[in-house]
């Protein structure tokens, strides 16, 4: 269906949608297999809702009823618009039923935003292919037909990488004693180590630390302390009674997103990451887990674990107004300097996105880039 002069776009606080449009956004993701992830259930949206004041749904009605919701953040009047929870929210896109056929531009533009800056949306939707500049595969652990099953089809490249494992494995127990995991554990010390490690890791790396901003902290604890159908768990490995390395993750039961992972920087040689993900791929159905999302990508240690399956689209997609026109402006620009420059230029806009996305302040955005500049950190 073309959205038309007569659908009706109605804006609002993801907080208040109604018991109806919280039925329809549901039966859209049990029908469309690309919204699979626990960042597309609506309590993600709402729990956003309520830690951002610049948290928006856009629901494009017809015959009202509706066919598309598109969450996002920003935009006031016509403005940049970015995925609702950006930086935080690994994937993002327009909740609706497989082959829904809108003017996405006419919906975007009925709903005042000026133009759509987004680094992962899924689907394939053919109006959008021209605004796309990136494409990255995303990397599934796959097991709903068994551990073992899983295991026997992986590529040999998984097979080596799991005798490594097998050898840390043997050295980690000679060094420091028996290994131990937490899965699905609720310890706040735990918890509070996690943040320290990755703060840590934020500090000697020169990234951004997206954990400075008291609604990113917000978001992780609430959904760690969730009882809900939508929550976080998190997992832990002791090397002996050492702490060793941690994954929380988000899940709405038969999915878990591998979100915060770290580990003890003592242990670095003994890959406490992967012994715990492998760990966690045995667990799995105890948990209830038949798919371990590692997000999108294939760098680092992804290559050797997970089968690339489906893809998704970083771009922006200009559609009216100063936005629209500076977000050209921006995306020439980049083009022309990546011909020279590779992609520095890529590197620096994904900073600021991630440093406005976080701080709403001039002088933080400002001070967050100069520090980026000083350390190094552009990524």
């Amino acid at each position: 269906m073309k959205l038309s002069l007569e659908a009706t776009i109605i804006v609002k606080n993801p907080v208040d949608l109604t018991g109806e449009e919280i039925e329809n956004w549901n039966g859209f993701r049990r029908s469309n297999p690309a919204l699979y992830s626990p960042y597309f259930h609506v309590d993600y949206a709402r729990l956003l809702g309520r830690l951002r004041d610049d948290a928006s749904v856009a629901i494009a009605m017809i015959d009202e009823k509706p066919v598309s919701f598109l969450t996002f953040q920003g935009a006031a009047s016509g403005g940049f618009a970015r995925p609702l929870g950006a930086p935080m929210s690994d994937y993002h896109g327009f909740v609706e039923s497989p082959g829904t056929d809108i003017d996405r531009a006419e919906f975007l533009k009925a709903a005042n935003i000026g133009a759509l800056h987004y680094q992962a949306m899924v689907g394939e939707q053919a109006d959008m292919e021209g605004y796309h500049r990136n494409a990255y595969p995303l990397c599934l652990i796959d097991l709903t037909q068994g551990v073992e099953t899983w295991r026997e089809a992986q590529s040999s490249s998984y097979r080596r990488n799991l005798k490594k494992n097998r050898r840390r494995i043997r050295r980690t127990e000679e060094e420091y004693g028996a290994r131990r995991f937490e899965f699905n554990c609720h310890d706040q010390k735990i918890y509070n180590q996690l943040m320290v490690w990755k703060k840590e890791r934020f500090a000697e790396t020169g990234l951004y630390d997206v954990l400075s901003a008291d609604w990113t902290s917000e978001l992780l604890l609430s959904l760690w302390q969730s009882k809900d159908e939508l929550r976080c768990e998190m997992h832990a490995l002791y090397f002996g009674d050492i702490l060793a390395a941690i994954d929380m993750g988000l899940t709405d039961g038969p999915t878990f997103h591998s979100w915060m992972v770290a580990y003890n920087p003592d242990f670095h040689n003994l890959s406490p990451g992967t012994q715990l993900l492998e760990a966690l791929i045995d667990e799995a159905p105890k948990l209830g887990y038949g798919l371990i999302d590692l997000g999108a990508g294939t760098d680092s240690y992804k290559s050797a674990f997970a089968v690339e399956d489906g893809r998704v689209h970083s771009g922006f997609m200009p559609v009216a107004g100063a936005a629209a026109a500076l977000s050209k402006i921006y995306g020439a620009a980049e083009s022309f300097g990546e011909k020279s420059l590779g992609d520095i230029p890529g590197k620096i806009r994904r900073r600021y996105t991630q440093i406005a996305d976080c701080d709403k302040t001039v002088s933080g955005r400002a001070k967050a880039m100069l520090d980026a500049v000083k350390t190094g950190g552009s990524r």
